[in-house]
């Protein structure tokens, strides 16, 4: 049931991230959730769930994109293991530590993009309109990385308690009918 949440959750910010937020002018040069989720997988998850969950929320923006296939299978597979990593060296769940690690991710997966972009066309340079999203990328990341996160954890705890209730509730034996 825990692939079927974070699937189900990677799908709503899919929808939420292309369909909801370019309505709002504010947040266009806002950063790329399902970055935060994987982030938020490699630190409180393991390996048997989050590479599955990165896996296919990768192949889903790389369908949907239309950019070179396999950017973001790459960028979330690469982050999520460098969290991972990171993970065996430090408590990164720090909120002291936790807004670098969400920079970091947002701006290793820029620096992937302008790469592959650079490889596939040789000599092209990045305008400033390009390097100030990123900028603003990183701003809006240490403002609200640690919180979206936070908010990831929440929702998955309760989602969690409610689906051990409902286990509860139905794993109780019926009372036998008494023949007449």
């Amino acid at each position: 049931m825990t692939y079927c949440f974070h699937i189900s959750a990677c799908l709503c910010l899919v929808i939420f991230q292309t369909a909801i937020l370019p309505c709002f002018s504010l947040f266009d040069t806002f950063y790329d959730l399902l970055v935060l989720y994987i982030v938020y997988m490699g630190l409180f998850f393991g390996v048997r769930e989050g590479m599955p969950v990165a896996l296919i929320t990768g192949l889903v923006m790389d369908s949907l994109s239309g950019g070179p296939f396999g950017l973001y299978l790459t960028t979330y597979l690469w982050l999520f293991i460098g969290v991972r990593q990171l993970v065996k060296v430090f408590h990164v769940s720090n909120y002291i530590l936790l807004p670098v690690v969400v920079t970091s991710a947002i701006l290793i997966e820029n620096v992937i993009l302008f790469g592959i972009f650079a490889m596939l066309e040789p000599g092209t340079q990045f305008s400033s309109s390009a390097i100030n999203s990123v900028v603003m990328q990183i701003i809006w990341a240490i403002c609200t990385g640690p919180f979206v996160i936070q908010f990831y954890n929440f929702t998955y705890k309760r989602w969690n308690r409610l689906f051990n209730k409902l286990i509860a509730v139905f794993s109780h034996k019926q009372l036998p009918e008494i023949n007449r």
